[in-house]
């Protein structure tokens, strides 16, 4: 039952990023700190990758108590929450944006000390963290395999694998200027309509495992996922 069941934590890791998507989300972090001085973009970069981690983290304990108190069962989240990132993964491969950054404002410029850039992070918890970053898109897939992780083993495994996530997503952050300038737009809608199609691949299987548990013997077992036979 402790045995670390190494498939379901990388499908775990590898949706998250791929609905945080930091490569696709980099335009949106620069337009919002670009009056900023470099030290204090980096304390906002870790700041928020921070952030994002207890997000997450919060989801994923809470998951199953969100779910009883309003009455949802898992089959029907799992479909929900399947169309729900199969939209965002299709929004993502067409190269729209989720939100219009033109209505950010911009903080004026600060000093490049540690306590300023919380009081910047304070005003970028929303949108930045929340919804951009982790939105319902990330708070569905956590909530989900939330339900599907279970002993000591794979419990710490996965809240490693969200601190690996918010990690990649410091670190392109941090690099965010340099990463803009040097590969371009068009090499990082590259990177995002990739993610976009991994998204709507997770997206039909969470709905697939979804109806298979509703309509059992309807689906080829065969063709749904290991996690789904065990259930």
């Amino acid at each position: 039952m402790n045995n670390l069941n190494l498939s379901l934590i990388s499908n775990f890791f590898i949706a998250i990023l791929a609905i945080i998507n930091p490569v696709g989300n980099i335009p949106v972090f620069i337009d919002q700190v670009r009056n900023d001085s470099k030290i204090v973009q980096k304390d906002i970069a870790m700041l928020l990758s921070l952030i994002i981690f207890v997000i997450m983290l919060i989801f994923f304990l809470t998951g199953e108590s969100l779910l009883k108190i309003f009455g949802i069962t898992i089959p029907a989240f799992r479909i929900a929450g399947g169309i729900l990132i199969l939209l965002i993964g299709l929004r993502t491969i067409n190269g729209r944006k989720n939100f219009d950054t033109n209505d950010f404002v911009a903080e004026p410029e600060e000093k490049s000390t540690f306590k300023q850039a919380k009081k910047r992070v304070a005003s970028l918890v929303v949108p930045l963290a929340i919804p951009i970053f982790v939105g319902p898109g990330v708070a569905t897939t956590v909530i989900l395999y939330s339900q599907q992780i279970s002993g000591v083993t794979n419990t710490i495994a996965a809240v490693i694998a969200m601190f690996l996530v918010s990690s990649i997503v410091a670190s392109f952050l941090l690099i965010s200027n340099w990463f803009s300038r040097i590969f371009g737009k068009n090499f990082m809608d590259i990177i995002s309509r990739t993610m976009g199609l991994i998204l709507c691949a997770i997206a039909i299987q969470f709905m697939i495992e979804g109806i298979n548990q509703l309509l059992p013997g309807v689906i080829n077992p065969e063709f749904t996922h290991e996690i789904v036979k065990s259930n």
